[in-house]
C-alpha cells in the first residue's frame, strides 16, 4: 500500500547506490579504492587518495523518466560539481565526473551530447545548457543555474568536458545480473548463492564505512578477496557457513521448552546456559542445512548418510563408556554423571565434519540436537532417556 508519506523510492535510490558501488567495483582495477557519501554518492580515488571520478547516481521507478535539458536531475547535479570546482574541492579536467541515471536522455539534449562515445560533443551540450540557465523560470532550479553561471566561460566548459552521462542505466532489479557476470571465476551453477552472499557482505561493509564517515575507503583488493573466501566455500569439499552469526530473537525460556533435546539436557541437569547455547546450535544448524538443500549444495542423501556416521560415533561413545561406569540401574547420580560425559564428549571433544572443511562446530553440535529431538531420539544423553520416555507415552 502506498501511502502520500512513502519513503519507497528514496530508499531504493540509496540501495541502489550501494549495489551500484558494488558493480562498479567490479569493474575497476583492483588497486581502486571508493568511497560512498564522500565528495559525491560514489567516489574513486587513486592510492594517493586523490579523486579519480565523482559518480552522481539517480534511480527512478518511472519507466518514463527523461533527462532532458531543464531536468532536476541533471541541474542538481551541476550544481553540486560547479560548487566543488569553484570551492577547489575538485580539480579539473584531472577528475571525471560521471552522472549515471536510469533516465533516458532524448536525442540531441545537453545529456544526449555527453554520452561516452564517439559523437560526443561538449561544445553543443555547454551552449544547450547555457540557454536553459539564462532563459528558465524554475524557480526550484535557480541555485543550480547561479552556481553554474558563477563559473567563468573556462570553468564552465572545463566542467561540461569533465562530464559524462550514462543513461539507461539498469535499475537495482536490473543491475544484479551484470554483478554475476563480473563473478567470471564462479562455477556458473554457484554464481547465484556467491552473489548473494556478496552482496550481504557488501551491504554490511558500506554500512560500517558509512558509519565512520567515509574515513576508511573500500578496495578493489577487499571486495576479491572476500570473493575467493566464499568461493571456496563451494568447492566440493566444503559447504558456506552462513549463520555463524545467527542471534535468536527472544532468550529461550528454559523451564517451559518442552522440545525432546531440550527435555534431554534437563534430565542431565545441565546448567541453563549450555542448554541455551545447544537451542543456539539447534537453531544454527537448523537453517543452515535448509540453505544448503534450497541452494541444492548437498549430494543426494548426503544428510542421511552424515547422520548415520554422527549415530555410530556416538553409539561408538556411549559403549566404550558404559564398559567404564557401574553396572548399577537405579543411580540416577550415575546416570546423570554419564550423561554429562556423553554430552561433553558431543560438544568440547568431537569433530565430525559433513565434510572435511565445514569446520564450524554449530553444524555437528546442531545435528546432534535435530536427532535427539525426533519423535523416537535417534540419540540421546541420559542412558535411561529413551526407556522413560517410552514410559511416558504409554502411559499418556
Amino acid at each position: 500500500m502506498s501511502t502520500g508519506f512513502s519513503a519507497g523510492s528514496q530508499a531504493l535510490g540509496y540501495l541502489f547506490q550501494a549495489r551500484y558501488a558494488l558493480y562498479l567495483i567490479l569493474t575497476n582495477k583492483e588497486e581502486i579504492e571508493l568511497a560512498v557519501e564522500s565528495l559525491d554518492d560514489i567516489t574513486f580515488f587513486d592510492d594517493e587518495k586523490n579523486p579519480l571520478e565523482l559518480l552522481q547516481l539517480k534511480h527512478h521507478t518511472n519507466a518514463q523518466a527523461s533527462l532532458t535539458d531543464s531536468s532536476t536531475d541533471l541541474w542538481k547535479t551541476i550544481r553540486v560539481w560547479s560548487t566543488q570546482l569553484q570551492e577547489k574541492e575538485i580539480s579539473l579536467p584531472d577528475t571525471l565526473l560521471t552522472l549515471v541515471t536510469t533516465a533516458e536522455a532524448p536525442e540531441n539534449s545537453a545529456a544526449f551530447f555527453l554520452r561516452p562515445v564517439k559523437e560526443r560533443d561538449s561544445k553543443g551540450a555547454l551552449h544547450k545548457l547555457l540557454q536553459v540557465a539564462n532563459k528558465s523560470s524554475n524557480k526550484y532550479l535557480t541555485t543550480s543555474f547561479e552556481a553554474f553561471k558563477a563559473l567563468d566561460h573556462t570553468q564552465q566548459q572545463l566542467l561540461i568536458d569533465a562530464i559524462q552521462i550514462i543513461d539507461s542505466s539498469p535499475d537495482i532489479v536490473d543491475i544484479t545480473p551484470k554483478i554475476k557476470e563480473k563473478l567470471i571465476a564462479v562455477r556458473r551453477e554457484h554464481r547465484d548463492a556467491v552473489c548473494e552472499r556478496l552482496e550481504g557482505w557488501w551491504f554490511a561493509k558500506v554500512v560500517k564505512h558509512l558509519r565512520e564517515d567515509s574515513v576508511n575507503f573500500i578496495s578493489g583488493f577487499e571486495v576479491r578477496d572476500k570473493i575467493c573466501e566464499i568461493n571456496d566455500q563451494f568447492k566440493p569439499d566444503a559447504l558456506p557457513i552462513d549463520f555463524f552469526d545467527l542471534e535468536i530473537t527472544e532468550q529461550p525460556d528454559i523451564s517451559q521448552d518442552n522440545r525432546r533435546f531440550v527435555a534431554q539436557l534437563k534430565e542431565i541437569a545441565v546448567h541453563n546456559k549450555r542448554i541455551e547455547k545447544a537451542i543456539s546450535d539447534y537453531y544454527k544448524a537448523f537453517e543452515q542445512r535448509s540453505r544448503w538443500v534450497r541452494e541444492d549444495l548437498l549430494f543426494s542423501g548426503e544428510i542421511e548418510q552424515y547422520e548415520k556416521r554422527l549415530i555410530d560415533e556416538w553409539e561408538r561413545y556411549m559403549l566404550a563408556l558404559q564398559d567404564e561406569m557401574s553396572d548399577s540401574d537405579d543411580n540416577e547420580l550415575e546416570h546423570q554423571k554419564f550423561g554429562k560425559r556423553v554430552f561433553k564428549w558431543m560438544e568440547q571433544e568431537a569433530d565430525i565434519r559433513i565434510r572435511p572443511q565445514v569446520t564450524e562446530p554449530y553444524v555437528m553440535r546442531g545435528s546432534y540436537h535435530i536427532l535427539a529431538d525426533q519423535k523416537r531420539p535417534r540419540v540421546y544423553w541420559h542412558p535411561k532417556f529413551v526407556e522413560r520416555l517410552t514410559q511416558l507415552l504409554a502411559t499418556t
